[in-house]
């Protein structure tokens, strides 16, 4: 047990020291790091912005001080005194740093260029790059762009239309000029950061030395505490010394310290506990393990005299078990009352905590029982309560010859010393009631097993039989005797020869025996009878917890039934294709016969083929929506609009859709005071139509069709009665379900895919109400019946 725990604790370590790993530096770091890029990326985002908005304000100033110089020109009506008067208008603009004003006319001349503090040259590429200017500013509607000179300078360009010949003033000066208050600004962002990095990262190393060197120190010491490893005394003196300061860090060292001592102290304890509690546990006899725990509990707390008291559930009072250096007579004849409110004993049973008598003399809640503690010579009494569950309640009690207390440290040890011998007190008596319960837990499962309606079989990994349930012993027609010791391919003997093909089932069997994960097969068995009896086998494997494995097994499911029903899909399947195909190959070979080409019908043919093609395309639409009906029934998504409607009124809706020679057979008794009822009028009737028509379809052509109606017991009941051979006893709990049909001649002559009755109780279960068929001799009465109060939903 001490080393699955260990094994426990150091995974669970292991894990927290791997989560553990990543530096505290690297971690403030980063996370300084990320800081620092996410205040780098919101001043680079700011200057843009501020970028973006200072040159927008000198593109806006510039067109302005244009437009005052074109106003100043037009009302001087000279160019000259735009030379000779240049540099006051400028100055007074705001503009006193080189610049360049052009005028540029309509026909793309430049009449004047008047620098202000810059020579341009007079070049053939100088003079070619104002010409381009001149172009762009004509015909170009920004108001403001900027080109790259022909010494690689770049320019800003402000022009304005003069309204007086349309030509364009533009001033002209360098962006290293214009622009000059983005490059002011970006100085000032970068010598910010730069500050703020360089105190960053100031911050971290004074953080570094001054408080994450010292955590380190104490968190190397707590994990040799925590692992007690051995520190070295270097390590103790730098904790020492951090224990002396008075914040922080100094209270966490001064706690490493005291740990430190308790924890040295307290393993002492429990490694002398631990082994004593494997003594006292070393056996799983009840009084084995009370003599242990007194031998073991005299070493522990040096103690001479000491005794068990366990209740005596017969008597309903404790009593000494088992003791050491007691007198005979004490041991004897104490007798302690569970209710005796001031005896140690119980008052430790009651508080579940160790409850101690320093001095008898003294002690008054001793008192009743001083005069024997006098004869028996002990002053000093200890009862530490056993906490059990399943064992009766017990105390240990621990005697000294003088006063004596215990120290909060060893009532601890005590209570866990208590909690070691309850554990091995719980276990003999666990042990002592293994037997019983494993007798009555073995019935249970064999009854279980027993009541199973499956055959299970249980064998050893070398396949010989170790239990047969007696379902699977009627199977065989074996007893448990016979079964027990002999291979499971001798005892499915029996079974593999009564199928049709003996080789081959014994070899599926054989293979199933020897592999792992074997597939279920079936066992077709052909009775003395000559019936058929299907059998599936199920293969599984019993393995412990830890994947070994104990044997294998066999599950044996009847699925005779199951079969029976598959067979009788597949031949409803093939009659209903058969009910496709002949209404299809009829209306595909009327259709070609219409559509051939060398051969002229006349109108009478031509009219009989359509009708044949009519009827037979009713007839699919019949089977289609019958189809579609029994789907939604089983599907529960049937809808029912209902209405409250006459029964009369229904009966002659039912009889107009009959054919003539329906209506002469069909004869109705019905009561004239009928109550109208609420349903779902073309549901209904279409249950009416199919039980008249089956009525009609079932029974001779001379005899009559009875359609009844009558009020009963709080319902409209409705009845058809035929005259024909009738259903058989056997059919009439199955006549209503879906692709059922009565094996019979006239059945077979007939046709159908067995969806009309099922559609019927389909309807009717829909309308809350009821469906059934009882014997007429002769023939057959088909009755369902709709609540009169109960609406339908």
């Amino acid at each position: 047990m001490s080393f699955t725990v260990d094994s426990e604790i150091g995974s669970s370590s292991s894990w927290l020291q791997d989560e553990r790993k990543p530096d505290l530096r690297v971690r403030l770091l980063r996370l300084y790091i990320l800081f620092a890029v996410l205040i780098l990326a919101v001043a680079i985002l700011v200057g843009l912005l501020a970028k973006r908005q200072i040159e927008s304000d000198v593109r806006t100033a510039d067109l302005k001080i244009v437009q005052t110089l074109i106003d100043q020109v037009n009302t001087t009506g000279s160019t000259t005194l735009l030379r000779d008067n240049i540099l006051p208008w400028l100055t007074t603009a705001g503009i006193e740093e080189t610049a360049v004003v052009t005028l540029i006319t309509p026909a793309h001349e430049i009449t004047a260029i008047v620098p202000y503090g810059f020579n341009m040259p007079q070049t053939p590429e100088w003079q070619s790059w104002q010409r381009r200017i001149g172009r762009t500013a004509l015909f170009d509607e920004r108001g403001t762009f900027i080109s790259t000179a022909p010494n690689g300078d770049t320019w800003l360009h402000a022009y304005v239309e003069n309204p007086a010949d349309g030509g364009r003033m533009i001033l002209q000066r360098p962006t290293a000029v214009a622009y000059i208050a983005t490059q002011q600004l970006y100085q000032t962002l970068f010598i910010v950061l730069g500050i703020f990095l360089a105190g960053g990262l100031f911050s971290w190393l004074i953080l570094s030395h001054y408080i994450i060197q010292p955590l380190e120190k104490l968190e190397a010491f707590s994990g040799r505490l925590r692992w007690r490893t051995e520190s070295r005394p270097e390590e103790e003196i730098e904790i020492r010394h951090l224990a002396l300061q008075d914040d922080q860090l100094g209270s966490l060292g001064r706690s490493l310290l005291i740990m430190k001592q308790e924890t040295d102290k307290r393993f002492v304890e429990l490694s002398t506990l631990l082994e004593m509690s494997r003594v006292v546990a070393s056996s799983l006899d009840a009084n084995e393990v009370i003599d242990n725990i007194l031998d073991q509990v005299q070493s522990l707390f040096g103690v001479s005299r000491c005794a068990v008291v366990i209740l005596d559930k017969r008597a309903d009072v404790f009593r000494i078990s088992a003791s050491r250096g007691l007198t005979e007579p004490y041991a004897n004849q104490l007798r302690i009352a569970p209710s005796e409110p001031s005896s140690p004993s119980m008052r430790a049973l009651r508080n579940q905590i160790p409850i101690q008598v320093a001095d008898t003399e003294s002690d008054l809640a001793f008192v009743k029982f001083r005069q024997r503690a006098q004869r028996e010579g002990f002053r000093s009494v200890l009862a530490i309560p056993l906490k059990t569950q399943h064992a009766p309640p017990a105390v240990l009690l621990l005697y000294k010859a003088k006063p004596y207390s215990y120290s909060y440290s060893e009532l601890e040890l005590a209570s866990s010393f208590g909690n070691h011998a309850s554990i091995a007190l719980e276990n003999a008596a666990l042990y002592a009631l293994t037997d019983e319960r494993l007798q009555a837990q073995t019935q249970r499962l064999e009854s279980i097993v027993e009541s199973l309606n499956d055959g299970l079989i249980l064998a050893s990994p070398d396949n010989e039989v170790l239990f047969c349930n007696q379902r699977a012993l009627d199977w065989l027609h074996l007893n448990h005797k016979e079964v027990h010791g002999s291979s499971t391919l001798s005892l499915m003997e029996p079974l593999i020869n009564a199928t049709a093909d003996p080789e081959r089932a014994r070899q599926n069997l054989e293979s199933s025996l020897t592999i792992k994960n074997a597939p279920a097969f079936d066992l077709t068995l052909v009775g003395a009878n000559g019936r058929f009896k299907d059998l599936q086998i199920r293969f599984f494997e019993v393995s412990d917890a830890n994947g070994e494995l104990l044997g294998r097994g066999q599950v044996w499911q009847d699925i005779t039934r199951d079969k029976a029903i598959d067979r009788m899909k597949s031949s409803l399947l093939s009659t209903v294709s058969h009910e496709l195909r002949t209404p299809l190959a009829t209306i595909k070979g009327y259709a070609s016969t219409l559509l051939a080409e060398d051969v002229q019908w006349d109108a009478g043919a031509q009219h009989e083929f359509l009708t044949a093609i009519s009827n037979e395309t009713d007839r699919l639409t019949v089977l289609v929506k019958n189809l579609l009906d029994m789907s939604r029934i089983e599907a529960g998504i049937l809808s029912i609009n209902c209405e409250l409607f006459s029964i009369n009124d229904l009966l002659t809706q039912v009889t107009q859709g009959l054919q003539p020679d329906l209506k002469k057979r069909l004869r109705i008794h019905s009561q004239m005071a009928l109550p109208p009822v609420w349903m779902d009028v073309p549901r209904i009737g279409t249950v009416m139509r199919n039980l008249v028509e089956n009525a009609v379809k079932y029974s001779p052509e001379t005899t009559p069709i009875d359609l009844i109606t009558s009020q009963d017991n709080g319902s409209v009941r409705f009845s058809v009665r035929d005259y024909g051979p009738g259903i058989p006893q056997d059919y009439q709990d199955k006549i209503f379900d879906r692709f059922f049909r009565v094996d019979n001649r006239l059945t077979r002559r007939m046709g159908g895919v067995g969806l009309g009755l099922a559609i019927c109780k389909g309807f009717v279960e829909a309308h809350h109400g009821d469906i059934w068929v009882e014997t007429a001799a002769p023939g057959a009465i088909f009755n369902f019946a709709l609540p009169l109060e109960k609406q339908c939903e």
